[in-house]
């Protein structure tokens, strides 16, 4: 049974991919949760967060501090539980070890016991492996309903 998973001409091993999921796992759970620090040490020191949802990127520890405690915030306003799900990850090998992925992530909140799709994004990180573990260097978050043009091929 082959056990890689390919993207490009590189492949990942299935090692890799348990551990690529298990990061996001983990990361994804503690912003969830509202564990602003535990998501924050998930990034480098100098860590960039992009998105089409902000103005501008977000770099390094203390900025990706502000943005994930107010986004707790705004939830807890609204009394919302949000739920990040991770999948159809596809994960590029590249040179020193560094991981380019690319992903899915529909994000649900529920409020008043009932939930709903709040937004489906496609996120592509670089992790760089650190003594503690996995770290995203770069995160880019594209929303979907934020996209001006169709993708080609969309239409499917």
């Amino acid at each position: 049974m082959d056990q890689t998973v390919t993207f490009s001409d590189q492949a990942a091993s299935a090692e890799v991919c348990s551990r690529v999921d298990q990061f996001y796992a983990m990361q994804m759970q503690a912003l969830d949760d509202g564990d602003i620090d535990t998501w924050v040490d998930t990034f480098t020191d100098d860590g960039v967060f992009v998105s089409n949802g902000l103005p501008d990127p977000v770099e390094g520890r203390s900025a990706l501090t502000e943005l994930g405690s107010a986004a707790v915030a705004r939830l807890d306003e609204k009394g919302a539980i949000r739920r990040h799900f991770v999948f159809n990850v596809i994960i590029d090998p590249l040179a020193d070890g560094v991981l380019r992925t690319t992903c899915y992530v529909p994000v649900f909140d529920t409020v008043d016991g009932v939930t709903t799709l709040t937004t489906s994004t496609v996120m592509r990180d670089e992790l760089i492996t650190s003594e503690g573990g996995l770290r995203v260097r770069h995160r880019t978050v594209t929303r979907d309903d934020l996209v001006a043009e169709a993708a080609p091929g969309s239409g499917t």
